[in-house]
């Protein structure tokens, strides 16, 4: 009887184990680089525009780690952090992009990633970003849509869009390559690849 009921277990904890998805754990993602940064000497200050964002109604909107992520490409820059959180005075610079996103954006191209949020000067020199670029300023954020929308129905949405709300809500719309585009609330304008406006592809 013990034999059988110990096989009986046996088998039961290999379909558990066997059930079960496996990590990699040599495979660190951003996701595991954020919670250990958070957890070390930025914790205070991660808390802290954590709070701010969630009293200023817009703490859900995205991801934090993603917000305060210098770009999805910055394993290209040597000895470049990952994450950083921006000078407080800056904080309230975002709280109007992501009600934007939120509010407007969402609802016209549906679900988005953050490709790009805060940069220091040395970030954004590593990433060509404008010199003027309004990332530094904690205001701006790269995003580019999680479904299967093209570049085409991109430029379709989001060009009719901001000539509808982008002045009233002080909104800078850039569309770079394939379907990045970069929203910010820090002046009405619009751009495209090389950052000037005559190549916007919006009419």
């Amino acid at each position: 009887m013990r034999r059988w009921l110990s096989v009986g277990l046996l088998a039961l904890a290999l379909t558990i184990l066997l059930a079960t998805p496996i990590r990699h754990s040599f495979r660190v993602t951003d996701e595991d680089m954020f919670a250990g940064w958070r957890a070390g000497r930025a914790a205070g200050d991660v808390a802290a525009i954590e709070a701010y964002l969630a009293r200023e109604g817009v703490g859900d909107v995205l991801p934090l780690a993603d917000i305060l992520r210098s770009d999805a490409r910055w394993r290209r820059c040597p000895k470049l952090q990952p994450f950083a959180v921006p000078p407080r005075s800056m904080w309230p610079a975002m709280v109007p992009t992501l009600r934007y996103i939120r509010d407007e954006v969402v609802p016209a191209v549906g679900p988005v990633r953050i490709v790009s949020g805060y940069r220091d000067p040395v970030a954004n020199s590593c990433f060509r970003g404008a010199r003027a670029s309004k990332h530094l300023d904690f205001a701006a954020l790269d995003l580019m849509p999680e479904g299967q929308l093209d570049r085409a129905g991109l430029i379709a949405r989001l060009c009719p869009l901001h000539a509808r709300s982008g002045a009233a809500n002080r909104v800078g719309l850039g569309i770079y390559v394939a379907t990045r585009f970069h929203i910010d609330t820090a002046g009405f304008r619009r751009w495209g690849g090389d950052y000037h406006a005559a190549s916007s592809p919006c009419p």
